[in-house]
């Protein structure tokens, strides 16, 4: 990743920061949190790069390791419906030093504490409630 040279307070490199969009889905929710946010910077700040149908580590890993460039700022935002895959890539991106953001699990955890029931953990679940209506 860049560094920061502390005797000139100067990004080493002037690079474009990646940030990586992955989902077990299509990636849309994630997709647009991450545009909303990148909207209050300007255009271009970030570049982004999306892993749709994402259903396991491996596909995770496998994507990780011909994407990453250590010459660049990173980020994951992620969406997982499943609470173990969750937790996988979450460990996994610690033990890279990627930092991430699980942008469905907490929302998954606070409505199930409310509801007193368990998630389905479906992939998909809210496409396609909105293709039955």
């Amino acid at each position: 990743m860049a560094t920061l040279d502390l005797s000139t307070d100067n990004l080493v490199e002037d690079v474009k920061p990646l940030v990586f969009v992955i989902s077990d889905a299509r990636g849309e929710t994630a997709y647009v949190v991450v545009r909303a946010a990148a909207a209050q910077f300007p255009d271009d700040a970030i570049e982004i790069v999306r892993l749709s149908n994402a259903d396991s580590l491996d596909k995770v890993k496998e994507f990780l390791s011909s994407h990453v460039d250590n010459d660049r700022p990173m980020a994951v935002f992620h969406t997982f419906s499943d609470k173990n895959l969750r937790r996988d890539v979450r460990h996994e991106l610690d033990a890279m030093g990627i930092p991430s953001i699980d942008l469905l699990g907490p929302a998954i955890t606070v409505l199930s504490t409310l509801t007193g029931t368990e998630p389905s953990n479906k992939i998909g679940a809210y496409r396609d409630q909105l293709e039955q209506q």
